[in-house]
């Protein structure tokens, strides 16, 4: 009864020489079919490829769609024409001819408790191929031929992304040659991460293309290193939104210099207007009688108390705003080195081990060890998950499982959070002396939200067939525009340092 009903709808389709010799559609093969021939549905010989025992012919050429393969332990009765099962014994039913010699085919008798006859079980090993195209123009299309027509185009678009992403890694590293903070480290982490998983990548499609299997070790191990990648860069825009931008070394000690010299010029004027370095008094005495003649060049003190254009420096963003409080009080000697209390102690090495740093840089290396340790522990479980939980004939793609709508879920977690460290520290950090918080906010706003919308829009108004493509292309195509932006927001950081 179950054969009968899932053969109902295209039995009268099917051609069948016996059973349905009117029928227009080549749909059915017999299995095993005999040993070095032909199956016997194949009638002609030129049909048939090379080597194979049979073939069928599927002709989309307006409209792709998907096309399944089904094994079923069913056969047709020639008796009756009607279709049984064949996965259980049935005493007095006249099987299919079994071959126990030839077509790889392994057979064990099992004793039939039912009706007391032996029933000869099949186990079979089969090699099916499945292709895209005419076999003898595989070369025409060989990126083509081996994929699924969703897979279509994915090759050049990984290789594509890849190259970008090595020559935007080897521009950055020649112009910082090998200078580097903890946050620039992560940029470069994020840029290498995704060019060795593009590699992996290319390396087993190139391989699938022209075997059909591939290398699959290496694409597991791409995937969790582009997943790698992706989380290294969301970590990154987290940290710059909670510490600012990082300025590398050189241009930091063009600052340190610029700091000095302001410092050298501050105590020249404390004592060029009479202050004793040791006594605060002796300057409230000389305001006294000096008061009119400094009422009268007011405007001229003010701006020579006010800080210079203080460098986008993300070690020394806490201590601007205590400085820029100081500057505008009472400029006294107490004052001045309270105004660089921090700076001096922002160069005071604090051992790391077999490593010298900076207390700053100590806890900004402690920070990002526990953010990346989290986020990547929740990004990389639930993605190694998704891979597990993905089911190869209902699942098309990884973001119909559940582990795949939690990393939804999770990236959109990560946004609000985004958000409320902008606010949080919008007064403390140096984004303000790069770009307008606002337009940062925005930008990567758009880039953290990016993943559910795609999704989103794919699941919903997306062809299956063009599906995987799409997402595949617009994530790829966001990431690489975040890493270019933030690689122009340090080379802006730097050049302001520099000025």
């Amino acid at each position: 009864m179950r054969c009968r009903t899932m053969f109902s709808r295209i039995n009268s389709l099917a051609w069948h020489r016996k059973c349905q010799p009117k029928a227009k559609m080549d749909f059915l093969r017999q299995v095993p079919c005999p040993a070095n021939e032909l199956c016997s549905e194949e009638d002609d010989k030129s049909r048939v490829q090379p080597g194979s025992q049979f073939t069928f012919t599927v002709q989309d050429r307006r409209q792709p769609r998907f096309w399944y393969l089904s094994l079923i332990a069913c056969y047709r009765n020639m008796t009756t024409c009607e279709w049984e099962t064949s996965a259980l014994p049935h005493p007095g039913a006249v099987g299919p001819p079994i071959n126990k010699e030839g077509n790889s085919t392994e057979v064990t008798p099992v004793a039939d408790l039912l009706g007391g006859q032996q029933f000869v079980p099949a186990q079979m090993k089969y090699d099916i191929w499945m292709v895209n195209g005419v076999p003898r123009l595989r070369d025409y299309y060989r990126f083509e031929h081996q994929f699924s027509f969703e897979y279509h185009d994915i090759f050049e678009i990984n290789l594509t992304f890849g190259v970008l992403y090595l020559f935007l890694g080897i521009i950055l590293h020649i112009k910082y040659k090998g200078e580097y903070e903890p946050l620039a480290c992560l940029l470069f982490t994020h840029i290498w991460l995704y060019v060795a998983a593009a590699t992996l990548h290319a390396i087993h499609l190139a391989a699938y293309a022209f075997d059909g299997k591939g290398a699959c070790a290496l694409l597991y191990i791409g995937n969790v290193l582009g997943c790698a990648s992706e989380t290294v860069l969301l970590i990154l825009i987290l940290t710059t939104a909670d510490v600012g931008f990082p300025i590398l070394p050189a241009e930091l000690s063009h600052f340190e210099e610029k700091v000095r010299r302001y410092r050298k010029r501050q105590f020249m004027r404390i004592n060029s207007a009479g202050v004793v370095q040791s006594s605060a008094s002796g300057f409230s005495n000389n305001r006294t009688l000096g008061e009119t003649d400094s009422a009268q060049n007011s405007h001229r003190r003010l701006k020579e108390i006010l800080l210079p254009a203080y460098a986008a420096t993300w070690s020394a963003a806490v201590a601007r705003s205590e400085v820029i409080k100081a500057a505008t009080m009472v400029p006294t000697s107490s004052v001045v080195s309270l105004a660089f209390a921090n700076q001096e102690e922002e160069s005071t090495p604090a051992c790391c081990g077999l490593i010298k740093c900076t207390q700053r840089r100590k806890r900004t290396c402690v920070y990002l060890g526990c953010m990346m340790s989290a986020i990547l522990s929740i990004e990389l479980g639930l993605y190694i998950w998704a891979l597990f939980d993905q089911d190869p004939v209902l699942d098309i793609s990884v973001w119909n499982t559940t582990p795949g709508r939690l990393l939804v879920a999770v990236r959109m977690v990560l946004a609000f959070w985004f958000l409320s460290i902008l606010y949080r520290r919008q007064s403390s950090s140096n984004l303000s002396e790069v770009i307008e918080p606002l337009h940062f906010a925005v930008a990567y706003l758009i880039w953290f939200l990016s993943l559910p919308a795609v999704v989103f829009v794919a699941h919903t108004s997306v062809s299956p067939l063009w599906r995987q493509k799409t997402i595949f292309g617009v994530m790829h195509l966001s990431d690489f525009l975040a890493s270019i932006l933030y690689a122009q927001l340090i080379n802006r950081a730097n050049s302001y340092a520099s000025h």
